[in-house]
């Protein structure tokens, strides 16, 4: 059986006479203690009982929000402590280039950071559990558009890609090494083209 709740807008005088036991309420009627009635109550709808109480409790709601977001701003400012600082200077670079890609600036010292800190962060112990944070648009553009830009960049050049170079990344490969890959074949094609 479903069970029915109905709102309901009740005056404070009504109110009042309601907790003293003076009246009582029947459905959505108030009745005096000789059962006339007193008061129709009208109905509220969800909304105007939401934003009753979210006005009238609105000083602790706003402080259960800030203390929220102190929370989260509490636990990713740990979280970012907690990275080693190969992993920040990796990421740092990883940017700069993922904005050369997206602007059309790519030059040979920003690939050539990126590999350089690339090698650093495989040479820490476990290098393939270590997670790097990037945006949903930074993720779109490094595993989208980097295969299809490498390509792009060989054709623009006029340089020819090896058989292993045409080769569409494997997802079942670390992402780290696919990265690796194409950041070589980027590397090899500024190389030629200078």
């Amino acid at each position: 059986m479903a069970i029915v709740q109905e709102f309901f807008n009740i005056p404070d005088e009504i109110m009042t006479k309601i907790s003293t036991g003076e009246n009582k309420i029947f459905g959505g009627e108030v009745r005096n203690n000789k059962g006339q009635i007193v008061k129709i109550l009208r109905p509220v709808s969800k909304l105007e009982a939401t934003l009753y109480y979210g006005w009238k409790y609105r000083d602790p709601l706003f402080m259960v929000g800030k203390l929220g977001m102190a929370g989260v701003k509490s636990y990713i400012k740990s979280k970012k402590k907690l990275e080693p600082d190969v992993v920040v200077k990796f990421r740092e670079s990883l940017k700069v280039y993922l904005n050369a890609v997206r602007k059309g600036a790519l030059t040979m010292e920003i690939i050539s950071d990126v590999m350089e800190h690339l090698g650093e962060l495989k040479m820490q112990p476990n290098f393939e559990k270590i997670n790097i944070a990037l945006s949903m648009e930074e993720l779109d553009v490094l595993l989208n558009r980097m295969f299809e830009y490498t390509k792009k960049l060989a054709a623009d050049n006029a340089i020819k890609l090896t058989s292993l170079e045409k080769e569409t990344p494997s997802q079942s490969v670390n992402p780290i090494i696919n990265l690796q890959r194409c950041l070589e074949t980027q590397k090899r094609i500024f190389e030629l083209a200078s």
